[in-house]
């Protein structure tokens, strides 16, 4: 196969990718990330020596980056721009036409557009698209796991496809740093990619335990800023208190959420819930709730 390739998981793919297309010799120097987000496309981009360009995710333009803002400077600048719907944080999905403009300007400057697609089966109303969906994957890589779909966190098992030049750089770089994963996980593997009633599962059990929440928030007046995929629901803070503040109050009562500005400056004012406990977990966590907010 020349356009995809088995990774230990996602992560290592994700941190590892900046040192395979940066070129600081040739002026690619730059990557730029969606934020509030993954922390790993920074963390990669700064161990290539890459400068690192954080996009600020605003709730007004559907938790979409502004293309429009970037300068010409920092398009031919730029090695790869990551992007990740279903978002995390977020919950926001991205409509095809976005990923159809992106395609275009890589083309047009050069650069790869790196999308990080590890909750694209976890949805609750509407499929989301997939960059995988266009028919020109020019200068595209698509990153995906098995640790939210199928939870399988532990057996670190994911791919990355797409352009088959990307894919091929890919695999001359990985030896330095890792091997494919162990047979017996890709044996799982192929179990598990194909295990469509799993998945199924997993997003009903999602779904009664989001639907606790969901029905908290309205009963208290949270508002709800994005719940449509992913595990998780990215929520407003009450006024008059930071994130950190508010996810510390809540921390004294035993519930853990996350506060925004954690996952970078635009995420100030928001807090995310994970869906991940148990669904009697969950509901102990909204009588507490209950009382708390």
């Amino acid at each position: 196969a020349t356009e995809v390739i088995p990774t230990l998981g996602s992560k290592e793919a994700i941190f590892s990718f900046a040192q395979v297309v940066v070129d600081l010799e040739h002026g690619k120097d730059t990557v730029a990330f969606t934020e509030p987000g993954y922390p790993v496309y920074e963390r990669g981009a700064l161990f290539a020596g890459a400068r690192a360009l954080p996009l600020p995710l605003r709730e007004n333009d559907g938790f979409l980056p502004d293309l429009d803002a970037i300068d010409d400077e920092t398009w031919s600048r730029l090695a790869v721009l990551w992007v990740s719907y279903p978002n995390n944080p977020t919950c926001a999905t991205a409509p095809l036409r976005f990923y159809e403009r992106l395609a275009a300007l890589a083309r047009e400057h050069g650069f790869v557009v790196a999308s990080d697609e590890a909750y694209t089966e976890l949805w609750f109303e509407e499929p989301p698209t997939s960059a995988l969906q266009l028919d020109d994957r020019t200068n595209m890589a698509v990153f995906n796991t098995l640790s939210k779909r199928s939870s399988m966190t532990g057996y670190r098992s994911g791919f990355v496809a797409g352009d088959p030049a990307l894919i091929a750089a890919l695999k001359a770089f990985r030896p330095t740093v890792g091997t494919a994963p162990q047979e017996f996980v890709q044996r799982a593997s192929v179990v598990a990619w194909g295990d469509e009633a799993h998945v199924e599962r997993t997003r009903a059990l999602y779904g009664r335990k989001r639907a606790l929440f969901l029905e908290l928030c309205a009963r208290k007046g949270i508002r709800v800023a994005g719940s449509e995929a992913t595990m998780y629901l990215w929520l407003e803070v009450p006024a008059g208190e930071s994130s950190e503040a508010f996810a510390e109050r809540l921390l004294e009562h035993g519930i853990l959420v996350a506060p925004g500005s954690y996952l970078g400056a635009a995420g100030e004012g928001y807090f995310r819930v994970a869906l991940v406990p148990s669904e009697e977990e969950c509901a102990r966590a909204v009588a507490i709730l209950e009382d708390v907010l």
